[in-house]
């Protein structure tokens, strides 16, 4: 087969989104089909926005046999705010599936003409609506299969502050007209059924993890290298109010207050709002959360290693991989109620579910745990058996090839891929 995927981001980005991508478009490239990527030049989310931030000058590149392509993400003067005023100009509102572009990547869109022939596209990720548009014009360009995977960000119970970019008119517009959307959890499958889109066209798949990959922390080493004593309360991720960083310090402030001797460590991309933040709190709190920007890997599995839980009280994640990265630890975890994250947590059985922005229920969480060691480890072996079990790459690579092959005709259908 010769496949397009499409993504805002890869690597060397990280991201749960990334990593999806990478991993299914290296594994179809090692069994011997032609992988092409489109993506930006943004390492980091906030290029898209922002100058000065890390992107990468390499237009071309082949990794693991995959053939990458990077177009520059341009920018309006003070472009998000020009953004908000554009689409509520009279007559610009979109009318079409496709509206302003987010990010604007104008030699990616230009490319759609010039496209070599391929005989599937794939593309990811909302609310980026111009790599979706992108992916949507090559496949009706070309007459091929377009398949989906929108990462929806669903927020919280009855509140659209989340949901409401990622879901607008011409957003879902796009979605419908995939061939087949891949969901990750229960939840954003049932939104989508809500919408109308046939449950026989999408495969609920999820994430995974490799377990040779993330074998080898060592807790020793990373508590050696970044002078960290006592327990470790650990975040990994972007930093940003959607994710509950914020909450968190202020549940772990809560804690520290009462003589809880943990330490918080933040790891992932210093956005500027947290970090102003940051700077602005007392220096006996700023003394107790150790910031870390990007990682090496080693120091991620080292972290997972050496911390008693993790704590993603997001409600802007469609699914949340490194949850499977803790369970692999046998970390029990602390979630938030809302976005993905409760189709893969499951409250009480390998972690606990907390109303995001409820401080105080979060800081009760993290503390029983801290302190309940039986039940965190009770916690932590009930996550590691099922992601062993049930979310490894190989078992979500399998199924991807399998629908591919069958929307390309490679393979004779004997059952249909698309199953939910």
């Amino acid at each position: 087969m010769r496949c397009l995927h499409i993504i805002h981001r890869y690597w060397p980005a990280r991201g749960g989104s990334e990593k999806f991508m990478i991993e299914i478009s290296e594994r179809l490239a090692a069994d011997g089909h032609q992988v092409t990527v489109y993506t930006t030049d943004a390492i980091d989310i906030q290029h898209f926005w922002l100058g000065g931030k890390e992107r990468i000058d390499r237009p071309t590149e082949t990794r693991g046999s995959v053939e990458i392509r990077r177009f520059n993400v341009k920018r309006l003067p003070k472009h998000a705010r020009a953004l908000k005023v554009l689409e509520k100009v009279p007559g610009l509102a979109p009318k079409s599936v496709f509206s302003f572009p987010s990010p604007m990547v104008p030699g990616m869109l230009k490319q759609i003409r010039a496209a070599g022939e391929f005989d599937i596209v794939h593309a990811t990720a909302l609310p980026y609506d111009s790599i979706l548009y992108t992916g949507y014009r090559v496949a009706r360009r070309q007459g091929i299969p377009l398949v989906m995977s929108p990462f929806f960000h669903l927020g919280e119970s009855g509140s659209d502050e989340v949901s409401r970019f990622y879901t607008r008119p011409h957003q879902m517009r796009l979605v419908m007209e995939a061939d087949r959307v891949l969901v990750q959890t229960e939840i954003e499958r049932d939104f989508l059924l809500q919408q109308g889109y046939p449950a026989d066209r999408m495969l609920l798949l999820g994430m995974g993890i490799s377990p040779g990959e993330l074998a080898g922390g060592n807790g020793d080493r990373f508590r050696e290298k970044y002078g960290v004593l006592g327990p470790i309360v650990c975040y990994i991720g972007p930093k940003t109010y959607d994710k509950g960083t914020f909450d968190l310090v202020r549940a772990m402030e809560t804690l520290w207050r009462g003589g809880d001797p943990s330490s918080l460590v933040l790891a992932g991309s210093n956005i500027e709002d947290f970090r102003r933040f940051h700077e602005e709190l007392p220096e006996k709190i700023r003394s107790k959360c150790l910031m870390l920007d990007f990682i090496p890997e080693e120091d991620k599995l080292d972290l997972l290693d050496a911390c008693e839980l993790l704590v993603l009280p997001s409600r802007s994640d469609s699914f949340g991989i490194v949850f499977l990265e803790a369970w692999f630890y046998g970390k029990p975890v602390v979630g938030a109620r809302a976005g993905g994250i409760p189709g893969l947590v499951r409250d009480g059985i390998d972690g606990l579910l907390v109303p995001f922005g409820d401080r105080k229920d979060l800081a009760l969480s993290i503390r029983k745990l801290l302190f309940d060691k039986e039940y965190a480890r009770e916690l932590g072996r009930a996550g590691r058996e099922r992601v062993l079990s049930e979310f490894t790459w190989d078992q979500k690579y399998e199924k991807v090839k399998r629908l591919y092959l069958r929307l390309t005709g490679t393979e004779a259908p004997d059952g249909d891929a698309s199953s939910t």
